[in-house]
């Protein structure tokens, strides 16, 4: 499953494969709010978690974000994390 939600980033931000791990820093490779937000509506869509805005704060790392969507999968089954902002 890791593999698979680092993919879904990858292909969020137009992120070569040689250019992320898990220990690759979120700042590194979303170039923008728009970036982050676009990585959490496509996190939220396929893997029904909700990621609020404040909690990206704590998010360093790639690896930050698959172990949150890991433990978190499936919170989001009545609402949308984007309708947090």
């Amino acid at each position: 499953m890791k593999q698979d939600i680092i993919e879904t980033i990858r292909d969020a931000l137009s992120v070569k494969k040689s250019q992320i791990s898990e220990s690759t820093e979120i700042k590194k490779i979303a170039q923008d709010s728009i970036d982050v937000i676009g990585l959490i509506a496509a996190l939220s869509s396929k893997y029904k978690v909700a990621i609020k805005p404040k909690e990206m704060n704590n998010i360093k790392t790639v690896g930050d974000i698959v172990n949150y969507v890991i433990k978190n999968q499936g919170s989001a089954k009545a609402k949308s994390s984007l309708e947090a902002f």
